[in-house]
């Protein structure tokens, strides 16, 4: 490694360390370098890297290798500032741009070093350079449209090919299979199941919900304009929303697939006041008419109005962007994990994205 390397990693580190400090004298600053980090070489007090003046550690971190110089980076927070990827871009790839051939395991963002076989070759670079990341970074890294893409190929730097579980969206190894079960995590697989499942259990329950709802009202309050026309309307767009789902799920186009998910958006919305105004019709029929069927008549329109705001709830989630598979993403806080949670579960009530 030159020496004009290391010149200028102790110019710009010094210079990112005196910016940062509080001593404005002389004697503050030379205080300042001897203890702006904690011993690395053992307990406090004994000898170690730490104990050096600043220019000493950075002329020395100039002379590792990259997994040295990435080792170190965990053990302090001065050096998660000092040693950044434009400074080992800087160290380990020459004037005429080759690149050394330890970076190839070396994540371009995090700088992390998991293995080559957990390392995604970005093709979003071009291929002289640098573009090895991590499964974390690339997951986080996922815009939008991953969320229509089927099962992508991705290629591992090792020279293995994976796929993208189209379940968690993490990377997943399949070796030469095409098939779509070995191209999603085992325990995707069960997810996926159970999530479908339930889905299909509630869009059953609602589709039910929806038929009884206008066969009472065209039996019991065939009579009750107030209420027949109403739940008739509501009928009509359930058919209408059935129908757009349909095409929504079958289509490959995005911007068909985006007009159609926000149809069902604004449909779900138009449903809301005829089933609220049927429920309400109901109550009065209730205090004038009694016995038990006006209350159950009731009882069908009040849960397929709270099944409608669950609905809308979870398409508005969507047309906002959100997608679904966030809950997955790593290291996420308790509170942010129960957010997600949340708008996941009330998008999954919704329907399917996947």
């Amino acid at each position: 490694m030159s020496t004009l390397n290391a010149i200028e990693l102790t110019k710009y580190t010094t210079s990112t360390a005196r910016r940062h400090g509080h001593g404005h004298g002389e004697g503050e600053d030379r205080d300042s370098r001897r203890h702006a980090t904690p011993p690395a070489g053992g307990s406090s007090g004994e000898p170690g890297l730490a104990s050096l003046p600043l220019e000493l550690q950075f002329l020395i971190i100039s002379h590792l290798d990259l997994a040295s110089m990435v080792t170190l980076r965990q053990t302090s927070p001065l050096y998660r500032q000092v040693i950044t990827a434009d400074v080992v871009r800087k160290h380990f790839i020459t004037a005429d741009g080759r690149l050394d051939p330890a970076l190839h395991s070396c994540c371009t963002e995090c700088l992390c070093m998991p293995g080559l076989d957990r390392l995604i070759i970005d093709t979003t670079r071009p291929s002289h350079l640098w573009r090895s990341i991590c499964f974390r970074c690339w997951r986080d890294r996922l815009s939008r449209e991953h969320q229509r893409k089927h099962w992508p190929l991705v290629e591992m730097v090792n020279g293995d090919y994976g796929y993208i579980c189209h379940f968690c969206t993490w990377p997943v190894h399949s070796g030469a299979s095409n098939s779509r079960i070995k191209q999603m995590h085992a325990p995707c697989r069960v997810r996926r199941l159970v999530v479908v499942i339930s889905w299909l259990i509630m869009a059953i329950i609602q589709f039910g919900l929806g038929m009884l709802a206008a066969v009472l009202a065209w039996t019991m309050f065939r009579n009750s304009r107030t209420v027949l026309i109403p739940a008739s309307i509501d009928f009509g767009l359930a058919i209408l929303a059935l129908i757009i789902f349909v095409i929504r799920v079958g289509t490959t186009n995005e911007i068909t697939y985006t007009r159609a998910l926000a149809a069902e958006l604004i449909i779900t919305f138009i449903r809301i006041p005829p089933v609220t105004y049927t429920a309400r019709e109901t109550v009065i029929s209730e205090t004038t008419q009694g016995g038990p069927l006006p209350r159950f008549g009731f009882g069908v329109f009040l849960i397929n109005l709270i099944f409608r705001i669950l609905d809308m709830v979870g398409y508005t989630l969507l047309n906002c962007g959100y997608d679904p598979r966030s809950i997955f993403l790593g290291s996420l806080p308790l509170r942010k994990k129960l957010l997600y949670g949340f708008c996941t579960f009330m998008v999954w009530f919704a329907f399917i994205p996947f």
